[in-house]
């Protein structure tokens, strides 16, 4: 592997495996890999890069190796997260968060709402690695604690203000087929059978995409290896992925029965 490359890699798995106790059960894990990787913002990596960070199609499988090197996904998949780690989806554990209200998105609501769903087709917006004018994004929960997008929110952000409200979403449609990004060989595969080509750029189609799918898991492996980095494809070069954290962006409506788990106040609720 070329230097910019590993050494982005190592440092990202150095940060992962840097927490202060390894054993601090899956909880502190979780938040840790959370902390660590919503720092790696395109800003950060292009800077240690000096411009675009591209791995060689002969990187990809070492970038997926070297995230099997991070002892922190180890310990994860060991304590029973193997299905956050590389998959595959645990359906019955899918929460999604709404949030209140913002400037910048002065329509958002924090209940969930079928309704406000918009399947991808049609002017489906700007092309995005994770879009957010359509679909529906969930992650998952664990039996003892909240899942990383709680997790996300919980570090602090002025974009999603409280009430937060979390919400169960069984998957209970026995034809969602679900596609498990397990890392950035299986990235630079979705963008390589699914491409909208926008010059030298590829992103992912996510409308043909959802004629063969419900939603595209992104998990903790594909996050390590692939965040931050475009890849060459068929038609170009494939747009960096930030997902930050595990969850799936839902392409069709498949849910039943939802249900509201927890209404988060805001801190000054009295």
């Amino acid at each position: 592997m070329r230097p910019i490359p590993a050494r982005i890699l190592r440092r990202r798995v150095a940060q992962l495996d840097a927490a202060a106790d390894l054993t601090a059960g899956t909880d502190a894990g979780l938040r840790h890999f959370t902390s660590v990787m919503t720092g790696w913002t395109e800003p950060e990596v292009t800077a240690l890069a000096g411009g675009p960070a591209v791995l060689a199609p002969s990187e990809v499988e070492k970038a997926d190796e070297m995230a099997d090197s991070c002892l922190l996904l180890g310990r994860l998949a060991r304590e029973g997260q193997e299905g956050l780690v590389r998959g595959p989806l645990d359906r019955t554990r899918q929460h999604w968060i709404g949030t209140s209200p913002h400037e910048l998105v002065p329509h958002r609501r924090p209940a969930l709402d079928r309704e406000r769903f918009t399947a991808p087709g049609g002017d489906s917006g700007p092309p995005s690695t994770k879009p957010f004018h359509l679909g529906l994004y969930t992650s998952t929960a664990r039996r003892d604690g909240p899942g990383m997008w709680r997790m996300y929110l919980d570090l602090g952000s002025s974009l999603h203000p409280r009430p937060w409200q979390t919400w169960q979403l069984p998957v209970t449609d026995p034809t969602a087929d679900v596609l498990d990004i397990g890392g950035a060989s299986d990235w630079a595969a979705f963008v390589g059978r699914y491409p909208l080509v926008r010059g030298d750029d590829v992103y992912p189609d996510w409308a043909k995409a959802a004629r063969d799918f419900a939603g595209v898991h992104m998990t903790l492996r594909a996050i390590v290896a692939a965040q931050g980095f475009r890849i060459p494809v068929a038609d170009g070069l494939a747009v960096a992925p930030f997902w930050d954290v595990e969850s799936v962006l839902w392409l069709r409506w498949c849910f039943s029965a939802p249900s509201l788990v927890e209404i988060t106040p805001p801190d000054d609720w009295p």
